[in-house]
């Protein structure tokens, strides 16, 4: 390796050190911040007991469980579930060579959306998280099926990706209307997102399947390299081109179907951590998978403090804030004039 590639290389890691400490920080601020406030080393010194060590002082009984049994689950599963959308996003951006790809605007998110409902309607334990993950591996599939027959402008792909899931939000809204209230969330969760109440069973469950997911995209880095140089350069490269669309768009779904599953629909960050990561550790994939994960970790973690506190007490929906940030995003990603391509 030549002392430029070195340097190159080395700046990069200083990147993922920055962006570990800015998640951290945020992660920090948000388990502080509340109708109960607890300062930084008190929140510090919660966790390091619960896992054995001593710590600074004992914070008080009421901060220590505000703190373990309430805001630290809730904003593990923010973090998670953000980088979970931004990975699937970054993926997504990949395979389909579109920088306008993202879980939500080709329908996967809403796809999992229905199947989580249909799970949680059956009653069984974990049983919106398993729904969400058949849901999202079978519309990402059917997406694989769609995106052979889609016309070249990138414009035309991403209207069939918001029809599909229109389509499919109209039988989430119906089949929450017509179910159990006492075993499905309301419309506003799946939707909106919603991170209250998170135990830490549900966060267990999405961790492992995230990290498998997510393990299986990073497997996948180099074919997605080979994919940014067109499908027949790949083929001739010696890459199984459906073979990559399926495996990939499995795993993509399987993670997003988890995330949906555990706190809803959080629309606009796999759009938008992708592209910030993209600028500043380059377009390989593995290395933006993660720097995009990290991202999203970072957005979610953040609008989820600023949605429970920015109008105490009432709380707004983390979605709606990703939206606020993601729509104007959106708007101008349309407008530039080399818009769709990766």
């Amino acid at each position: 390796m030549t002392a430029t590639r070195r340097q190159a290389a080395s700046g990069r890691w200083w990147v993922f050190a920055l962006l570990a400490a800015l998640v951290v920080a945020a992660f920090i601020v948000s388990l502080g911040l509340g109708a109960v406030v607890v300062a930084p080393s008190e929140v510090v010194s919660v966790i390091a007991r619960k896992l054995g060590l001593s710590i600074g002082s004992e914070a008080s009984p009421t901060a220590a469980a505000v703190i373990w049994e309430i805001r630290l689950p809730r904003a593990l599963l923010a973090g998670l579930s953000g980088a979970a959308f931004a990975a699937a996003g970054a993926g997504l951006q990949g395979l389909f060579r579109n920088e306008l790809a993202d879980p939500y605007l080709l329908g996967i998110g809403p796809g999992a959306a229905l199947g989580g409902v249909v799970g949680a309607s059956a009653g069984a334990a974990a049983g919106a998280i398993a729904g969400g993950v058949v849901g999202g591996i079978f519309t990402g599939l059917l997406l694989k099926r769609l995106s052979r027959t889609r016309a070249a402008e990138p414009s035309r792909f991403i209207l069939t990706g918001l029809a599909l899931g229109l389509a499919i939000t109209a039988w989430v809204g119906f089949i929450v209307f017509t179910a159990d209230r006492t075993k499905v969330p309301p419309l506003e969760f799946w939707l909106l997102g919603d991170l209250a109440g998170t135990t830490w069973a549900t966060l267990g469950t999405t961790f492992v399947i995230v990290s498998i997911g997510t393990i299986g995209l990073l497997a996948g880095g180099r074919a997605l390299d080979l994919l940014a140089l067109g499908e027949a350069d790949a083929r001739r490269l010696g890459l199984d081109v459906g073979l990559t669309l399926t495996v990939l768009l499995m795993a993509i779904g399987a993670i997003t179907g988890a995330a949906v599953g555990a706190a809803g629909v959080i629309v606009f960050v796999g759009l938008i951590a992708p592209h910030v990561a993209r600028r500043v550790v380059g377009p390989a994939h593995r290395k933006l998978i993660i720097a995009s994960g990290m991202v999203g970790a970072l957005i979610v973690t953040l609008a989820d403090l600023v949605g429970r506190t920015a109008v105490s007490p009432i709380e707004i929906p983390v979605g709606l804030v990703t939206a606020a940030i993601g729509g104007p995003f959106f708007l101008w990603l349309i407008r530039k004039p080399d818009y769709g391509t990766a």
